[in-house]
């Protein structure tokens, strides 16, 4: 069977933003909280390789002693969360880097497969990750780039990667 359906590109169809504080459905984010003041828009500060969401689950050891073969179930998820983004020359403008300091809190929350400037609505799907900033680590030099900063994002609850946004 020849699949002819058209691969999903990534080129300006991520929307990322940084809600201060929590959520009160990491479910269904309404689209007041995503559009509240305070809110930031992130996506023109990460770089292109920089949105690094990395979930994953442990594996649970449920092999018996009279077991011939080594089994193991489904375990805890976690996630391993980190964002590296754009300085700015204008400190006012080096939004990302004033924004993610060391234990701020807030939601992040990731729209993908659409253009990144269309504005949330109701039904749209997303990814909320509830996280609290680490230090963030500028990156050294290289040649012919920005300055870069990476930040660890601990997820101090647990977020939902198929989340509707609400009305």
């Amino acid at each position: 069977m020849t699949n002819t359906a058209t691969d999903l590109l990534n080129d300006g169809m991520i929307k990322v933003t940084w809600v201060p504080g929590a959520l009160a459905d990491v479910s269904n984010p309404t689209l007041a909280e995503l559009t509240a003041p305070g809110v930031v828009d992130l996506q023109w500060f990460v770089t292109k390789d920089g949105l690094d969401l990395k979930p994953d689950t442990a594996a649970v050891d449920n092999t018996a002693l009279a077991s011939t073969e080594e089994t193991q179930d489904v375990g805890m998820d976690s996630h391993d969360n980190s964002l590296t983004c754009k300085r700015k020359e204008d400190s006012t403008q080096d939004v990302a880097y004033n924004t993610l300091t060391r234990g701020a809190v807030g939601t992040l929350v990731v729209r993908r497969n659409l253009p990144e400037a269309t504005a949330y609505a109701a039904g749209q799907n997303v990814e909320t990750y509830p996280s609290r900033c680490g230090l963030p680590a500028l990156q050294p030099p290289e040649k012919n780039a920005p300055q870069k900063f990476m930040v660890k994002l601990f997820n101090y609850a647990s977020g939902d990667q198929r989340a509707t946004v609400a009305a």
